[in-house]
């Protein structure tokens, strides 16, 4: 490690850091550096020659090492932006996935005034990507503290700066169901990523393959050792390649088999990925992390026409077991070597699989699932023979297969002919997982009650308490079913079972994927205080096992917390996060939801160049997914507020045309419909001659309908005040307002507030407007929208000292965003009449 340097200055660019004087200039100005983005650019700067992991920095900056990763994100946008620098560029601070950070601008060094020319050095950008695939994680990867057997929601905050009493039954039963209800949009974006951990726990599963019922534990066999297969050494050739893989997963199959608790390939490959520069480093996280007492190496070499296959077993500080087999066919060795381990371990052989004769090409299919390349497992699976396409395993593959591609109704129309075709006392392991995969893709088309329907005939399957891990998955995914479904007292029943038998299994990873659905539901019913440390932790969690798709899939949803959380910049970090581990992914469905989101958080923080990029990104990428989805809808109403936020009021229109100029019925994804009715009509207002249709006050109570009505009621409000029905348009805020208190939402309670404080600043209501701009000043430091309400009310009281405080803290915000010319100007003092600014009432 470099040492720290003494009066040390570093030039970069047209940049100079003077540790000394503790001073950062561009040229001849000085810019401000808050103390710990000095501090973190410091310590970048002096180990440069190297990646710091987040570990590291984090001690060296807080001088402790209880940060959340939010903190850590936020400090590195802050320390990125003061040097010219950003997530997209890179060109200073570069994120090494998975690991931590590293200086990558040419830097060169004075000490005591002088230039060192001896110590000048450059970074290239190479050397920064061979340090990104060779550095292991330092990563927390201390156990979820979660109780995941508990969910009892937050209470929601029921106190009223304005005291303002609900106007309507549907109203004040929406107060006392307040934390029960949760938007029916959250639920969608939910659905996605819970058929993105689903799915990585759909391949897991398969990848285990068929467990043998008939061969019970032996006496002397231990049934609590846990058992990782690491791949296999083998020789060149492109003919053996998928052996280093599809070897490792065909021995840990076998093993299974003979009633061992292995863990699935993919989260031994994860481990191994994140300490792939470290092997014994590798092996103590596997140890540690996954609780592993017995770890399986093996090398296959080829003699003429026969096959050498050994395999060594290194159990935790006993012994050690050693294998062996010759045989011409290749994979006859390796379940022979795999039975003579099984021997050894003092357990019965198991029976001989009913696909042995295709092995070799499934496992090939498999290998190449494993490597994440499902492209290259369907091009092996159509080169298979006519005859072994029809066999179940074969067919139960090929749909995970499309899944993966994201053809999830071809793979849902496979998986149903699949089970009408296969008598229900046949493998009934396979039927579980058939059930599973199948349940897996209708959570991603949100028909939630079809796919718990499946996680029922799963777990009803003959013998399904043999299966320990399929089990596991079955409660997973109904609980998963559950949340979406808005059933959120049965979704956490079957998540606690679920934590409890995948801890018993041994599958650490399977268990963080627990609770990131604990985290999702927690978001779904508005535990937003719960959902943001539990979406944190199955991070970390994810990270430790370098488990990158899941691990994408907890930092979109703890971006969707953030945002309507109000806390824009943490999502904007968040989201520089998940941007920089999502570079080179194939998967497009992940990356469609993650531009999406994307798309909103650039919105928020305006940046809306960008947002014209991360939409463009969505409409090129596979247009099927739309039609799946709600997304076109969503896509539109961005680029509505874009349009509005750019000054377009002409393209706004056009885009605001086709949205639906009336509410759809309730239930219908209301939250979404009736935002875009709600932008429809501030694009293209009612007027005399066409004054649209009043919104009748909802009368059902179910979890959706509740979490639409706050924008339902916001919606006529605005339409009533548009045609000078103020009483009306009142009335309509104030239902509204109560709806949002009873959400419990900070985004949705400040919409409401800023639309009506807005009417009330027209009207000249000025004590009223300041009652409702104090309940969102708090949220008036990251979201520009409650920034540039105080502005407004600071503009109109006529206080020349709050209107500069609010006109520099909305500047602040606005980024891209033009604030609007007349409240720029300084507004002219006003006459009090000794009782207070504004009428004071309603």
């Amino acid at each position: 490690m470099q040492a720290t340097m003494v009066n040390a200055v570093y030039r970069f660019g047209d940049f100079r850091l003077d540790t000394v004087k503790r001073e950062l200039r561009r040229g001849d100005e000085p810019i401000e550096v808050p103390a710990r983005a000095f501090a973190c650019l410091t310590y970048l700067i002096e180990h440069r020659e190297r990646a710091v992991p987040q570990s590291e920095l984090i001690a060296a900056v807080w001088r402790r090492d209880n940060v959340s990763d939010t903190q850590l994100f936020q400090l590195i946008l802050r320390a990125r932006r003061l040097v010219g620098d950003s997530a997209d560029r890179q060109e200073a601070i570069r994120t090494i996935a998975g690991f931590g950070y590293r200086w990558v601008v040419a830097t060169t060094v004075e000490t005591n005034g002088a230039s060192d020319a001896g110590k000048a050095m450059a970074a290239p950008m190479q050397e920064a990507a061979a340090m990104r695939d060779g550095a292991g994680p330092a990563a927390n990867t201390a156990d979820v503290g979660a109780d995941a057997t508990k969910g009892t929601p937050v209470p929601a905050t029921a106190s009223s700066a304005l005291a303002m009493p609900p106007s309507s039954p549907d109203a004040r039963n929406a107060r006392s169901a307040a934390q029960r209800a949760r938007r029916m949009s959250r639920n969608a974006l939910a659905g996605v990523l819970m058929v993105l951990a689903l799915a990585s726990i759909a391949l897991a599963l398969f990848l285990r393959h068929r467990a043998d019922t008939t061969a019970p534990p032996s006496a002397g066999g231990d049934a609590t050792l846990h058992v990782a297969v690491r791949p296999l050494e083998v020789g060149s050739g492109p003919d053996v390649a998928w052996v280093r893989l599809g070897g490792m997963d065909l021995v840990a199959d076998r093993l299974r088999r003979a009633q061992l608790a292995v863990l699935p390939s993919e989260a031994t490959l994860g481990v191994l990925t994140a300490g792939k520069s470290d092997a014994d480093g590798a092996t103590m996280r596997l140890r540690r992390d996954a609780g592993i007492g017995l770890i399986v190496d093996g090398h296959v070499a080829r003699d003429h026409a026969a096959w050498n296959v050994a395999l060594h077993g290194a159990l935790d500080g006993t012994r050690d077991v050693q294998a062996s087999a010759t045989d011409n066919d290749l994979v006859g060795a390796l379940r022979r070597a795999s039975d003579q381990l099984i021997v050894a371990l003092g357990r019965d052989v198991p029976a001989e699989p009913a696909d042995a004769g295709s092995a070799e090409r499934l496992q090939r299919v498999r290998a190449a699932l494993l490597a994440d390349d499902p492209a290259s497992a369907k091009t092996a699976l159509e080169s298979l023979p006519e005859a072994q396409r029809g066999d179940g395993e074969t067919r139960l593959l090929h749909a995970q297969v499309e899944q993966r591609l994201g053809h999830y109704e071809a793979a849902e129309k496979e998986l149903t002919d699949l089970l009408e075709r296969k008598p229900s006392s046949d493998d009934a392991y396979q039927r579980m997982r058939v059930f599973i995969t199948r349940g897996t893709g209708r959570i991603r088309l949100g028909r939630a009650q079809e796919a718990r329907a499946d996680f029922d005939g799963a777990l009803a399957a003959q013998g399904a308490g043999n299966y320990e891990h399929a089990l596991g998955e079955a409660y997973l995914g109904r609980g998963a079913s559950s949340t979406i479904a808005n059933d959120y007292a049965a979704a956490a029943d079957d998540l606690g079972r679920a934590r409890v038998v995948l801890a018993q299994s041994g599958d650490r990873l399977a268990v963080a994927r627990a609770d990131l659905e604990w985290a999702l539901l927690d978001s779904a019913r508005g535990a937003a205080a719960q959902a943001m440390p539990r979406y944190e932790a199955a991070a970390r969690q994810f990270e430790a096992f370098a488990a990158m798709r899941p691990l994408k899939s907890a930092l979109i949803g703890l971006q969707d917390v953030q945002l309507d959380q109000l806390q824009n910049h943490a999502a904007l970090a968040t989201s520089d996060r998940t941007t920089a581990l999502a570079a080179g992914g194939g998967d497009p469905l992940l990356l469609r939801v993650l531009t999406l989101m994307r798309a909103r958080i650039l919105l928020a923080c305006g940046q809306l160049r960008a947002v014209h990029d991360a939409l463009a990104q969505v409409e090129a990428g596979d247009q099927g997914y739309l039609a799946l989805s709600r997304d076109d809808l969503r896509i539109r109403v961005l680029r509505v507020e874009l349009a509005l936020a750019e000054g377009r009021r002409d393209d706004a229109a056009r885009e605001a045309a086709p949205l639906p100029a009336s509410l759809m019925p309730e239930g219908a994804d209301d939250t979404l419909q009736a935002k875009a009715n709600l932008w429809r009509q501030r694009v293209l207002p009612p007027t005399a001659a066409e004054p649209g249709t009043a919104i009748a006050p909802s009368t059902r109570t179910d979890a959706g309908s509740r979490a639409g009505a706050p924008y339902r009621r916001l919606a006529e409000a605005e339409r009533a005040f548009a045609l000078g029905h103020t009483g009306d348009a009142d009335r309509a805020w104030r239902q509204a307002l109560d709806l949002a208190d009873a959400d419990g939402t900070p985004r949705t309670m400040a919409r409401v507030i800023q639309s009506w404080a807005t009417a009330l600043i027209a009207l000249g209501r000025l004590g009223d407007a300041a009652a409702l701009a104090g309940r969102v000043g708090a949220w008036a430091a990251d979201d520009y929208d409650c920034a540039l309400l105080q502005l407004r009310l600071a503009h109109a009281l006529g206080e020349p000292t709050s209107w500069r405080n609010a006109l520099a803290a909305a500047r602040e915000l606005a980024g891209e965003r033009v604030i609007p010319v007349e409240l720029t100007l300084a507004p002219t003092p006003r006459a009090t009449d000794g009782g207070g600014k504004g009428d004071g009432g309603n």
